[in-house]
């Protein structure tokens, strides 16, 4: 049988463990990084880094500015590639890229081949990238922007911009 002294003196113990590991999870609460949710921003802004405005209505062969935007909130260091090319498909997060990369940046868009380029982002850091760009077959052409990680070839974000393309009048030729 515990005498009540004994039980006393378990009892403050156990009541002064209890005070020490409450001081070091309130230390550990307020000190240890708090990790929300995880996803990129991809995003396409104008030349003037504004979000309307896009060139939408354009000439052949005439060079036009897009802006691609990119922010990590992966909580980790993230390595990106910018896929952009014209399609007439729909790509969601299942879908795996079946188009030739060029490794450029800038220049004609096409069907068969895809613009492309690496980035590394470290965590909350973000990346603004300009593309010129050119498009020389007329007619209405979906621009699309493809995101993949770690040179995977499966799509992790996509943006897409509908252009028209003409024939410059004579005044501009």
């Amino acid at each position: 049988m515990i005498n009540k002294r004994s039980l006393e003196r378990m009892l403050t113990i156990f009541l002064g463990v209890l005070l020490i590991l409450s001081i070091f999870l309130t230390i550990y609460l307020i000190y240890a990084p708090k990790v929300g949710a995880r996803f990129t921003e991809f995003y396409i802004l104008n030349s003037e880094y504004k979000a309307y405005d896009y060139p939408t209505e354009i000439y052949i062969n005439k060079s036009y500015v897009v802006i691609i935007g990119v922010r990590n909130y992966e909580y980790r260091p993230m390595k990106y590639k910018i896929w952009v090319f014209l399609s007439n498909r729909t790509y969601d997060y299942n879908y795996t890229i079946n188009i030739t990369p060029e490794d450029r940046w800038n220049g004609t868009l096409s069907y068969n081949t895809a613009l492309t380029r690496e980035i590394f982002l470290k965590h909350n850091e973000t990346v603004f990238i300009p593309l010129n760009f050119t498009v020389n077959i007329p007619g209405k052409h979906r621009i699309v922007f493809l995101l993949t990680v770690n040179n995977s070839t499966k799509v992790y974000r996509s943006l897409h911009l509908w252009i028209n393309v003409y024939e410059p009048p004579e005044d501009l030729i």
